[in-house]
């Protein structure tokens, strides 16, 4: 076949696509079948009068193909296979995939030839598919707004005329609008907009919940009170879909849109909805994901303010995991400090370890949860009062998997407690001694007093007793004095 040009030919032909003709340097053709207006729009002339005018047409990512047209000089009549992108006449972007060959007739200049097949909706797929693994991978370690820029970008790259917009949509308003081409003073005017009938594609896409195609905003009634800004910034077209959660909740619409009048073709109805169901599953787990972060963080903060921690431990493998709380409790370094039962009860108060080995041992043989008491000792010395629950976690078969638990740290009012108790016992103390102290004087004063009783008047030294019970009663006093202050004292403190 490579030395029968006619045979040839006829198998490019019998290839189906576009059949082309051209020089070696691929400058001008001199043939080109009618399909090649069907490819990229243009007219056989164009193609055939116009120098380069395949080359003019290449997507400038894929240029490197003319040299490598041009190398097949040298080839010896086998077919060669290309695939790259081209420009078609409205800015669409065409994926080729061409068999080209060398023919060199006896004669004759040696000629290109070859059929041209379109691809697109194949290389389109493929595409599609390599952006959303890539936004599902973005999902873990990007913000939400750059991962949605991110993929509008590429939706851009794939269709060049299509400006998407994506806007978030809360308490009956569109906000935090992110548009990889779209002006910023339009998004600007959109920001913070009320969703209703007529409120524009997305406005009303939202509150009806259903998808709106707008092909031209200068007549479309639903941009009524948005169109003069709207076309200002020469738009002209907008199709919108809304995002709708599992719940039946929007939260937010997907924007397409174009710089002149324009409807969807049945294959960019179904690029809008597939791109509507990615986005479904992005925001509804990133809404999820922040509903679980910020639950966490309440829940961490919550424990330090409480001094609560709590703690899991799998028994199988003896793996202990504590919350930061109650690294905190313990006075440890999370990087430092490998939990492990027996790790826990090293650093248990020397006095408690066999008591509260007994309790967890109780716990694991008969499955009852419980609650008790104990002290640590932080690497400083320091010894805390924890307050503890224990629980047993098993399976549908009851077999025992772990334990989960938690830690109220108790010290600052375990000591409140010893204090006051301390106070309580000084100041009974203090109140034997006084009563003591007290008694001494009033005994003197009460021995007085029989003493007159049983005295005749005629032996009585009235002036000796009145300086007796005078002298007992100041004692009597200064004691009830020193009580009063003391007791004053004690008051202020408490205070």
């Amino acid at each position: 076949m490579k030395n029968n040009p006619g045979q040839l030919m006829a198998f490019l032909q019998s290839k189906g696509g576009c059949v082309w003709e051209a020089d070696v340097d691929m400058q001008q053709l001199n043939f080109i079948s009618d399909q090649g207006m069907h490819i990229l729009g243009f007219s056989k002339e164009k193609w055939i009068e116009i120098p380069g005018f395949w080359e003019s047409r290449i997507h400038p990512d894929d240029i490197g193909v003319v040299s490598q047209y041009r190398d097949l000089y040298s080839s010896h009549g086998r077919i060669y296979s290309f695939e790259y992108r081209m420009v078609s006449v409205d800015g669409d972007i065409k994926w080729i995939k061409d068999s080209v060959a060398l023919i060199h007739e006896s004669g004759f200049q040696p000629i290109l030839c070859g059929v041209m097949t379109e691809t697109t909706d194949f290389r389109r797929l493929i595409e599609m598919e390599k952006l959303e693994k890539n936004v599902f991978r973005l999902d873990i370690n990007n913000s939400l707004n750059e991962l949605l820029l991110s993929y509008l970008t590429g939706l851009e790259e794939l269709f060049p005329r299509m400006q998407c917009s994506i806007m978030k949509v809360k308490n009956g308003h569109l906000y935090d609008g992110i548009a990889p081409s779209l002006p910023a003073a339009y998004m600007a005017a959109i920001e913070n907009q009320q969703i209703g009938e007529n409120a524009g594609s997305c406005g009303t896409a939202a509150v009806l919940k259903q998808q709106i195609i707008v092909t031209d905003i200068s007549t479309d009634p639903k941009w009524v009170d948005y169109r003069e800004f709207t076309l200002i910034h020469g738009l002209r077209a907008c199709w919108s879909n809304p995002v709708i959660s599992t719940e039946g909740e929007v939260m937010a619409t997907l924007a397409m849109y174009y710089r002149e009048p324009k409807a969807p073709t049945e294959d960019e109805l179904q690029v809008m909805e597939r791109v509507t169901a990615l986005l479904q599953i992005v925001l509804e787990n990133r809404q999820k994901t922040e509903i679980i972060s910020d639950t966490n963080l309440l829940m961490v903060q919550s424990q330090d303010l409480a001094h609560f921690g709590n703690w899991n431990w799998d028994i199988g493998h003896n793996i202990v995991t504590w919350s930061p709380a109650l690294y905190k409790i313990y006075g440890l370094n999370s990087s430092e400090f490998k939990a492990t039962f027996e790790g826990y009860l090293e650093l248990l108060h020397p006095d408690d370890r066999t008591r509260v080995r007994e309790i967890i041992q109780n716990v694991l043989s008969t499955g009852n949860d419980t609650e008790f008491e104990e002290r640590i000792v932080r690497p400083n010395g320091e010894v805390r009062y924890l307050r503890s629950w224990a629980k047993i976690k098993s399976d549908q078969n009851g077999e025992v998997l772990g334990m989960i638990g938690a830690c109220l740290d108790n010290t600052e009012k375990v000591r409140s407690m010893i204090s006051i108790e301390q106070q309580n016992k000084q100041f009974r103390d203090i109140a034997w001694l006084q009563s003591h102290v007290i008694r001494a004087p009033l005994a003197r004063i009460m021995g007085l007093i029989n003493l007159i009783k049983n005295t005749p008047p005629e032996e009585l030294s009235q002036s000796e007793l009145l300086d007796y019970l005078s002298t007992s009663a100041h004692e009597l006093d200064d004691q009830i004095r020193i009580i009063s202050q003391k007791t004053e004292v004690k008051d202020r403190d408490d205070i």
